[in-house]
């Protein structure tokens, strides 16, 4: 991938995720990885206004290689998924409202209703609350990145990993679609069981744990 192409798909997917309501005016950071420079996006910038002067380069240390603004605070969250996930070539992260509401409360999500959400996620852990903007936000992030894609930040958002920023993102759109009619669902049908026999949940999940991180989910 050429350089202006990475620092491209951050901008188009920035411009998504202001359109989608996932990121307020300074929230959220999207990061996509050349070899060893990781391009992302600066920081208290609009993601709406984004564009690709405006992209930031640092090493896979952090350390600025290009770029005149300031890089986001949480640069060393992108980073260190591409020192643990050599896989992945991009990372969003955001705050669509329902994903966020699970973070907030701390809570996994697990959904044995949906064959789409046990094929697609398996489930999406949430890690303990690390104040943002320090390293304190990744720790434990090791124990789930290399089985899940989507990971909740406690008390703060969603991350999310791909091959690049765009299945990235979709993999966020997928995860709050999901979320939105269960929400529907329980506010029409009350506390109902609608859970899939375990039998159908353990295929569903075992269908899609190769295409999840780096080791299937257990």
């Amino acid at each position: 991938m050429m350089d202006y192409d990475c620092k491209r798909e951050i901008v188009e997917v920035c411009h998504l995720l202001a359109e989608k309501g996932f990121a307020g005016t300074y929230e959220g950071n999207v990061s996509c990885r050349n070899g060893d420079k990781v391009y992302l996006t600066p920081t208290t910038q609009s993601k709406i206004h984004a564009s690709e002067g405006k992209i930031i380069t640092v090493d896979l240390d952090g350390n600025p290689l290009e770029g005149e603004l300031r890089p986001t605070s949480e640069t060393p969250m992108h980073t260190t998924v591409y020192k643990v996930r050599p896989d992945v070539k991009a990372v969003v992260h955001c705050h669509p409202p329902l994903a966020t509401a699970y973070a907030q409360a701390n809570r996994d999500i697990v959904c044995k209703a949906a064959p789409e959400f046990l094929i697609l996620f398996g489930e999406v852990p949430c890690l303990k609350y690390g104040k943002p903007g320090t390293t304190e936000i990744i720790d434990g992030i090791q124990k789930y990145i290399m089985d899940y894609d989507v990971i909740l930040l406690g008390n703060h958002g969603v991350l999310a990993v791909g091959q690049n920023p765009e299945e990235a993102y979709a993999k966020i759109v997928s995860l709050e679609i999901l979320l939105k009619t269960v929400y529907y669902r329980q506010q029409m049908f009350g506390d109902i069981n609608c859970d899939l026999p375990e039998e159908e949940v353990k295929r569903l999940t075992a269908i899609g744990a190769p295409n999840r991180g780096c080791r299937s989910v257990g």
